[in-house]
C-alpha cells in the first residue's frame, strides 16, 4: 500500500520484490532533509526531488513528519508534498515499464517504416511515443485500450490507470540526469482559441505530460497558428528543423499536439579531424560509393555475434549518460533481414554481453533527415479507432467531436568527428470527425542500424537504418 497518510506521520510500503527500488544511491544512514526525517530505509527527500535508494526488504519503509509551529493549512500543504514524493519512490517501478514499452513500440516502429537500398531511416521513438502518450491521455473505452496496444504498454505490464503518473517521472528522471550531452524534451498542445479542453485534460498537458499549451486560431486562413507552431518547433530543436508544416492546415482542425526533442553528445573519445579519408561504403550493400570516413582506435564496447551474423559496439558520448549502439550485419545485404528479426529483448541481451576494448573503428560521417506521415505505420499497429468517426477522446472535449487526421514526424542527425547531434519533432492533427581483449576492427561500410541511447534508463531516443549514404 503505498502511500497513505496518517496526522502527521507519512508511511509507505513498497512492493517486497526486487523490481520496486529508487535507483539513486546514498549512503545508508539516517538523513534530514527539510522537515523529513528517515527512521528506516535510506531514502531522503528534497522538494520533490527524490534522493536515496529504498530498500525492498519485505517490511514497511515509515518516514515522519516533523512537527513544526505552522498553521494548520500550512501542515496540510506538507503533507501534501510528502505525499506526492513518496509517490515518486514507490512507483520507479512504473517508470521502468514505461521504458520498455517505448523501446518495443520503437523498434516495431522502425520494422514498419518503409526502407529501400536508396532510402534510410531516422526518427526519435521517445517523441512519437511521448506525442501519443498525450493522445492516450484523452481517449477513452476501445480507443484507449487500442494506444494501449499499439502503444506496448500492455505488454510491458504498465496498467492504463498508471500510464500518465509514470510519465513525469520518467521525464524528470531523464532531465536531471548530470551529463556532458544536451538532451531536451519538450510537449505542446496548439488549441484552436474558441476550442473547450476538459479542465482534467488541461491538467494532464500542463502537470503529467509537462506540455505548453498554444491558444491559436485555425480558421481564417489559419497562417497565423502554423507560424506559432513552427516556431516553437524551430525553438525546441535548435533551428535543426525550422518547421513542421508548410501550408495551413484545415480550417476544421481544432487541437494539435507537439513533442520535440533535441540532442548533442561528443564522442568520449573524439575521431581526429586529419585521419577522415574517403573509403568505400555499399550503398545497399552492392553498390560501392566513396564517403568521407571517420577511423581512430576508440574504447567501446564491443562483440561479434556469429550464430547471429551481427557485429555490434557502442560508442560512449562524454559523461557516459548516452551512447551510440550500432548493429553491423556480417553479410552486406543482411540489414532488412536483421531488422525484421529485432526485438527489444534481444537488443537488451546482446547489450549485456557486449565487452570493454579498443577496436579501430572505421565509421562514415552522415546527416540523415526525414519526415514521415505515421497514420498508416500506427494503424499497421493497430491504432485505428482514433483515425476515425468511432474515435472516444471525450478526455479531450466533452462533446466528443474530433478524431486524428494525420500524425507528422520530422527527424534530424548529423554525426561527425566531434559527436552527433539529431532532433526531432511530432505533431498529430485533430480535426471534427470526418576495453581488455585483443584489438579488432569494427569496419562500417555497408548498411547498418543505429540507436543513440541513454545508458542508465536505457530510452532508445533516437533510431535509425543507414542504407545509402
Amino acid at each position: 500500500v503505498c502511500p497513505r497518510v496518517i496526522l502527521s506521520t507519512v508511511s509507505a510500503r513498497c512492493c517486497h520484490s526486487n523490481l520496486c527500488f529508487c535507483r539513486w544511491s546514498c549512503p545508508i544512514r539516517f538523513r534530514t532533509s527539510k522537515a523529513v526525517r528517515i527512521k528506516e530505509g535510506s531514502c531522503y527527500f528534497s522538494g520533490f526531488v527524490p534522493r536515496g535508494h529504498l530498500t525492498a526488504t519485505g517490511s514497511p519503509t515509515t518516514f515522519f513528519l516533523q512537527e513544526s509551529k505552522l498553521t494548520q493549512d500550512k501542515t496540510k500543504m506538507r503533507h501534501l508534498i510528502i505525499f506526492v514524493s513518496l509517490h515518486v519512490a514507490c512507483w520507479s517501478q512504473k517508470e521502468e515499464q514505461l521504458t520498455v514499452a517505448n523501446n518495443r513500440f520503437g523498434i516495431q516502429l522502425l520494422k514498419i517504416l518503409q526502407s529501400s537500398p536508396q532510402g534510410n531511416v531516422f526518427f526519435s521513438p521517445y517523441s512519437v511515443s511521448s506525442l501519443m502518450g498525450m493522445a492516450f491521455a484523452g481517449a477513452r473505452e476501445d480507443t484507449q485500450h487500442e494506444l494501449s496496444q499499439g502503444l506496448g504498454y500492455a505488454s510491458a505490464g504498465l496498467q492504463d490507470s498508471h500510464i500518465l503518473d509514470a510519465y513525469p517521472l520518467h521525464t524528470h528522471r531523464l532531465r536531471s540526469l548530470e551529463s556532458n550531452s544536451t538532451l531536451e524534451v519538450a510537449n505542446a498542445a496548439a488549441v484552436h482559441e474558441r476550442f473547450a479542453l476538459q479542465s482534467a485534460y488541461e491538467l494532464h498537458l500542463a502537470g503529467s505530460l509537462t506540455a505548453m499549451l498554444l491558444k491559436v486560431d485555425f480558421e481564417n486562413g489559419g497562417r497565423d497558428a502554423v507560424d506559432t507552431i513552427n516556431r516553437w518547433v524551430k525553438l525546441r530543436t535548435h533551428e535543426k528543423i525550422p518547421r513542421l508544416f508548410n501550408a495551413p492546415l484545415e480550417s476544421s482542425t481544432r487541437l494539435v499536439l507537439l513533442s520535440a526533442i533535441y540532442f548533442k553528445g561528443k564522442w568520449e573519445k573524439e575521431f581526429e579531424k586529419n585521419h577522415t579519408e574517403k573509403k568505400t561504403f555499399l550503398n545497399g550493400g552492392t553498390t560501392p560509393t566513396q564517403v568521407d570516413t571517420m577511423t581512430g582506435m576508440i574504447p567501446v564496447r564491443h562483440q561479434s555475434f556469429e550464430s547471429l551474423g551481427v557485429d555490434m559496439a557502442e560508442l560512449p558520448y562524454q559523461g557516459g549518460d548516452y551512447s551510440m549502439v550500432i548493429l553491423l550485419p556480417k553479410q552486406n545485404d543482411e540489414v532488412e533481414v536483421f531488422k525484421q528479426n529485432l526485438t527489444d529483448v534481444l537488443i537488451k541481451d546482446l547489450a549485456s554481453q557486449l565487452v570493454d576494448r579498443q577496436v579501430r573503428v572505421f565509421l562514415p560521417k552522415f546527416k540523415l533527415e526525414a519526415e514521415y506521415s505515421l497514420r498508416n505505420p500506427l494503424q499497421n499497429l493497430g491504432i485505428r479507432r482514433i483515425f476515425g468517426p468511432s474515435a472516444d477522446l471525450s478526455g479531450i472535449t466533452e462533446d466528443n467531436n474530433i478524431q486524428v487526421s494525420a500524425v507528422v514526424h520530422k527527424a534530424f542527425v548529423k554525426v561527425n568527428e566531434e559527436g552527433t547531434e539529431a532532433a526531432a519533432v511530432s505533431g498529430a492533427v485533430f480535426v471534427t470527425k470526418t576495453l581488455g581483449l585483443p584489438t579488432v576492427e569494427f569496419k562500417v561500410d555497408h548498411p547498418f542500424l543505429f540507436f543513440i541511447r541513454n545508458t542508465r534508463t536505457k530510452d532508445v531516443m533516437f533510431a535509425g537504418q543507414v542504407n545509402n549514404l
